[in-house]
């Protein structure tokens, strides 16, 4: 989910070692794709590659939205993007 704000909310159900880097060090970089996409050159499907810095957080009210949508989540990785490129 994309926030007005341009953060990227992820549920994340376990990620325990992402979240300990996290902790350590968080600037991340993340590449998602979809097919339902156009691509470059009139292909179907593309990929971008987001930068930015990241954090996990268990409550709020975000977190609760995103518990109602996943109930299964233990927290959410929020990502505030700061470049993104589209790859194919």
């Amino acid at each position: 989910m994309v926030t007005d704000d341009g953060r990227l909310l992820v549920p994340a159900a376990g990620m325990t070692s992402t979240e300990n880097d996290v902790a350590v060090n968080n600037r991340v970089k993340v590449t998602l794709a979809a097919r339902e996409v156009e691509g470059y050159n009139g292909y179907q499907g593309t990929g971008f590659r987001l930068e930015g810095t990241a954090r996990f957080f268990t409550s709020g009210e975000e977190y609760d939205m995103m518990f109602k949508k996943y109930p299964f989540i233990r927290s959410v990785l929020e990502i505030t993007v700061e470049t993104a490129k589209q790859l194919l």
